[in-house]
């Protein structure tokens, strides 16, 4: 094997990786409101695991952050990744705070709305054929 191919599937590795994270961030966060919303509705359960799922978020949002970091074909992503993890870390404050100040605590749905945004531009911008 020659560095050069060496190097390309490593790319190609690093950019299906970052991809996958892109993908898994976006239906991660949709399956957030769907699990707040059954648990509005009845479903108690579901507190539970909106609140584990809202920790294994930060799978694929640091993934995506390391690798925007770290490979150079994905620099261009940085800023949006950037901002994703910013709000991904206002989500679980607004959380855990939210308990003990309403006020902040009605922040956090909205804040979901700004996390599914920037996934889906990071997603399509990924994606796009541009």
């Amino acid at each position: 094997m020659t560095a050069g191919l060496v190097h390309e599937q490593g790319r190609g590795l690093s950019f299906g990786l970052f991809s996958g994270f892109a993908v898994l961030a976006l239906v991660g966060i949709a399956g957030q409101f769907l699990l707040a919303g059954m648990s509005i509705f009845g479903a108690a359960d579901a507190w539970g695991l909106h609140g584990l799922s809202g920790g294994l978020l930060s799978v694929p949002v640091l993934g995506m952050l390391g690798l925007a970091l770290a490979i150079p074909g994905l620099h261009r992503f940085r800023r949006d990744v950037g901002v994703l993890t910013v709000v991904y870390l206002l989500q679980v404050t607004l959380a855990g705070l939210g308990a003990g100040f309403p006020l902040l605590g009605a922040l956090h749905p909205l804040n979901g709305l700004i996390m599914a945004d920037v996934a889906m531009g990071i997603t399509k911008a990924r994606f796009s054929r541009g």
